[in-house]
């Protein structure tokens, strides 16, 4: 109705003004604004009324909608709980668990109804107060016999929430209780997690208290409620949450303190023990590879070098381990709160690492020594090479000069008969020595050496066989032609 009101308002507003607008007269002009202004007044003093109205009839319409909801849920409730009377203690106990629920059921039922009361005509009002008082009658027969239960589902809600409270803090207590006293072996990251843990247990402390609070007050309200036993029971649980909490909250800035005095050093200790056997790795890769003298000069005197420094790099590095640890170690035993702080394995990784270090010693002192007795070797090699050579190339050189026969078989007589087999056996054993040390890949080009070399020796020597034949042949025909002078014809 109140929309049928305002479309024709609006219609007529439309008309009035196109009727103004062709008026030519300004008497008639005035007539239609005149009308126009006091129509609009009159429509703005009804228009409140009629929204009023509206407004009145959402509300009633809203709380019959209520009322009956609540009627027909708190009829059907009624009947089933006259019905649980008659049912044992814990089936009663249980249905009237929601008691509190129903009560906020009944209370907007008699909002509702009292509303409808108020605003309804009488016959309605009047079934409305009947139908309230028949079911009221039924709630508080009912209700003086079940009240008991409202308060029941709310003592239960209570207990639980101060066992859910105690478990939650009993729980933190002994663990964080337990973790200032589990042994720690010593290191940068175990020390490190530990820290890390401690810091947890500082920013739950305060929220610890809060619910030590909280749980307090329920437990107050519970104690209400329950035998005296029991409120025993929970006074001395309560206290030694208390106690537990107060003693963490005592260690646990004093433990983590001295826990992070410990982390600067042991992360320096981790560094150097990790250069340490860096270092230590690459002595290792140079002792390990290809005989030093099988390597171009320029690559050994570089690989020797390096070797020296890893080596200068690692005596270093075990010197401030060894004053880093001991530093780390007087401080934990010095403590009263590191106590279960472990350092065995500490002591043991210093130690192995002081193992290693000796061992590295010990294999680039027989490094070396094997490097010298190779040297000694090659160059032993080298010098009856050349050796050989050089008698090799003197006899070529007299086998190859021209000149007076006589002459040239006095010297190759005198060569020849100096000629030494000792320069050939001092080459062959330095051979078969360097071949001992020589990795079985550069063995070949050493024989090949070899064999040339014996073979120029063979031939040289077939030269002083025929050199030894041609002077008897030629101390023979002297002798026969000094017999033939002096004999008589």
């Amino acid at each position: 109705m109140l929309n049928t009101w305002i479309n024709t308002s609006s219609s007529f507003k439309l008309r009035l003004k196109i009727q103004y607008a062709f008026c030519v007269l300004v008497e008639e002009a005035e007539n239609v604004m005149k009308f126009m202004n006091e129509t609009t007044a009159q429509w703005r003093n009804l228009s409140v009324e009629v929204r009023s109205v509206r407004s009145m009839l959402e509300e009633v319409i809203a709380n019959w909608d209520r009322y009956s909801s609540t009627v027909a849920s708190l009829q059907a409730w009624l009947e089933d709980a006259e019905k649980m009377l008659k049912q044992p203690e814990h089936a009663k106990k249980d249905f009237f668990r929601h008691l509190p629920h129903w009560i906020q059921q009944h209370t907007a039922m008699n909002d509702a109804g009292n509303f409808l009361i108020e605003t309804c005509d009488e016959t309605i009002s009047r079934d409305l107060k009947q139908q309230l008082l028949l079911l009221n009658g039924r709630w508080r027969e009912l209700f003086m016999k079940v009240k008991q239960y409202a308060r029941a589902d709310e003592f239960d809600r209570m207990r639980k929430e101060y066992l859910d409270g105690v478990a939650t803090l009993s729980t933190f207590t002994d663990c964080t209780n337990g973790k200032f006293s589990v042994p720690v072996e010593v290191s940068f990251l175990n020390v490190k997690m530990f820290v890390q843990g401690l810091e947890d247990i500082k920013q739950k402390v305060p929220v610890m208290e809060a619910q030590y609070k909280i749980i307090t007050r329920t437990a107050q309200l519970v104690t209400k409620e329950v035998p005296q036993e029991e409120v025993n029971e929970m006074l001395a649980t309560m206290t030694g949450i208390k106690a537990k909490l107060s003693k963490t909250k005592e260690r646990c800035p004093v433990l983590l303190y001295e826990a992070q005095q410990l982390l600067s050093p042991l992360e320096e200790l981790e560094k150097q023990i990790t250069y340490f056997y860096e270092s230590l790795e690459k002595v290792n890769e140079i002792i390990s590879a290809l005989d030093p003298e099988v390597q171009p000069a320029a690559l050994f005197k570089q690989n020797h070098q390096d070797l020296v420094a890893y080596q200068e790099n690692c005596k270093k590095a075990l010197s401030l381990i060894e004053r880093n640890s001991q530093d780390v170690l007087k401080f934990v035993a010095s403590s009263k709160v590191l106590q279960h702080f472990n350092p065995l394995v500490l002591q043991k990784k210093v130690t192995e690492i002081q193992v290693a270090f000796q061992d590295m010693v010990k294999k680039t002192g027989d490094w070396r020594k094997n490097v010298e007795a190779n040297s000694r070797l090659m160059k032993k090699f080298e010098e009856s090479r050349a050796e050989l050579e050089k008698v090799l190339q003197i006899a070529h050189g007299c086998l190859e000069e021209k000149g007076n026969p006589e002459e040239l078989l006095r010297k190759h007589t005198e060569f020849f008969s100096q000629l030494d087999q000792r320069v050939l056996n001092a080459f062959l054993k330095a051979c078969d020595e360097l071949t001992d040390i020589l990795p079985e890949q550069e063995q070949h080009s050493l024989q090949e050496a070899v064999r040339k070399l014996h073979k120029q020796w063979k031939v040289m020597c077939g030269y002083r066989i025929l050199v030894s034949l041609i002077t008897i042949v030629s101390k023979c025909f002297i002798d026969m032609n000094e017999l033939i002078v002096t004999v008589p014809l």
